[in-house]
């Protein structure tokens, strides 16, 4: 394996571990992701820890907040802790979720009953017993805007039969394309994360650039490598599937958002509203739905910098008024 998940195991090993666990994975100004993820977690209700696989620096915002009684965790609210745990290796960060879920469900909290995966640029806008009583379920997985309804015969699903084939792993019949952004998983279902990390370093074995987020001149059918190797999963188990549709994440106005996922664009913090609302792109819901949790029990903005960035997002959805594009005339 050429992944390495860097941590002081005795440090990090936390005596208290929590029956639910949310984890992700940050570098550089993802980590406003981060605040913003942790906060809505807050809000919705949730109990437990969340660990933060990171790569370099660690954000200015942790030192706003309470030491917990090791010193790579944090007390975020009674309820909340924060635990940061360093990632090695060469490969990309992103290609890393599968093996550092696992190290947080076998390792750092062997005793945690579910455990969710979520992406920096996601927030929860629904109460957490949801997501927890999903979870038990099945394997919590949501449908991708792209493929959305991908069908057992498709031509990429005979390269990832062939890829699962090669561990003597059968394939059964799934319809869809899912979303890497989250991914929940009771312990129960623990099989699931150890099959979707061996895909993924049978997927290096065959020569894919695992330093890369997405691999272009490779294979068409692992091009979105992480992702596509948890549709090969999703395969290559029988683990039962808890399905949510891609207006999950936000992305069919008004209707069934539970989880704003901002995949679209810049990143929230990152994003210059006002241009792009000027192009014909103005700020939708997913955006604003950052925004909204960004200030909480974690402040990552300073007040100047987060009152600026709202009046740009306010001037944006303003523009969008009298000028916005549609995706067809790109």
């Amino acid at each position: 394996m050429s992944v390495v998940m860097g941590v002081r195991d005795e440090e990090n090993a936390d005596a208290g571990d929590s029956g639910q666990v949310v984890c992700t994975l940050a570098e550089g100004h993802y980590f406003h992701g981060v605040a913003a993820l942790i906060n809505s977690l807050a809000r919705a209700g949730f109990k437990g820890t969340v660990v933060v696989g990171y790569r370099g620096q660690l954000p200015r915002w942790l030192g706003d907040i309470e030491r917990g009684p090791t010193s790579h965790s944090y007390t975020v609210t009674p309820a909340i802790r924060l635990q940061v745990v360093e990632v090695t290796g060469p490969w990309h960060l992103n290609n890393c979720k599968p093996h550092f879920i696992g190290r947080v469900l076998f390792e750092l909290h062997r005793h945690a009953e579910l455990i969710y995966y979520f992406d920096t640029d996601i927030v929860i806008k629904q109460p957490w017993e949801i997501f927890a009583r999903w979870a038990r379920s099945g394997v919590v997985l949501v449908l991708d805007v792209a493929d959305s309804y991908m069908p057992p015969d498709h031509v990429y699903r005979r390269e990832w039969q062939a890829l699962a084939a090669r561990q003597n792993r059968d394939c059964r019949a799934v319809t869809g394309y899912f979303n890497g952004g989250c991914v929940g998983i009771d312990r129960s279902n623990a099989e699931f994360v150890s099959v979707w990390s061996a895909l993924m370093e049978e997927l290096e074995r065959d020569g894919a650039d695992m330093g890369k987020m997405k691999n272009f001149t490779s294979k068409p059918e692992f091009s979105r490598m992480d992702q596509d190797i948890l549709n090969a999963t999703i395969m290559a188990t029988q683990a039962p599937i808890a399905l949510l549709g891609y207006e999950t994440m936000g992305m069919f106005p008004w209707i069934g958002e539970v989880m704003p996922h901002a995949m679209w664009h810049h990143k929230p913090w990152k994003r210059n509203y006002i241009v792009d609302a000027l192009r014909g792109y103005p700020p939708g819901r997913v955006h604003l739905a950052f925004w909204e949790f960004v200030d909480g029990p974690i402040r990552p903005f300073n007040n100047f910098e987060l009152s600026r960035k709202r009046f740009q997002v306010a001037l944006g959805r303003i523009i969008g008024l009298i000028h916005t594009r549609s995706y067809r005339d790109l």
